[in-house]
């Protein structure tokens, strides 16, 4: 379903500049790599008890409107478009990312 498509694009045009501005053909799933794999360079203004991960809501919601979309990649068996009740949740979703990072919510520290 195109939404969804565009729920992502949107995710990902949000975040690049943030996740990895130095990479022009980055993808939602290549910041969720570069989040897992240096979330010490992350933050987010969520308050966060001691001990917790302050940048793991962010990749848990950019994972799950990642891996919701089964349809993006060719496969060898046939993939189907995502319900409308997926792509809905994924626009919701990818508004609330979005939201997030063009609200410095969610920054890269120096």
């Amino acid at each position: 379903m195109r939404a969804y498509s565009e729920a992502i694009e949107a995710a990902e045009a949000a975040a690049h500049a943030i996740v990895q501005p130095n990479k022009p053909r980055a993808t939602l799933g290549t910041m969720i790599g570069e989040i897992n794999n240096a979330r010490h360079k992350f933050a987010t203004t969520l308050s966060t008890p001691a001990g917790n991960d302050p940048v793991a809501p962010v990749e848990a919601m950019m994972r799950a409107l990642w891996q919701g979309q089964t349809s993006r990649h060719g496969r060898q068996e046939p993939t189907s478009p995502e319900a409308l009740e997926a792509a809905r949740a994924a626009v919701h979703l990818a508004a609330t990312i979005v939201q997030w990072f063009v609200s410095e919510a969610v920054i890269r520290l120096p």
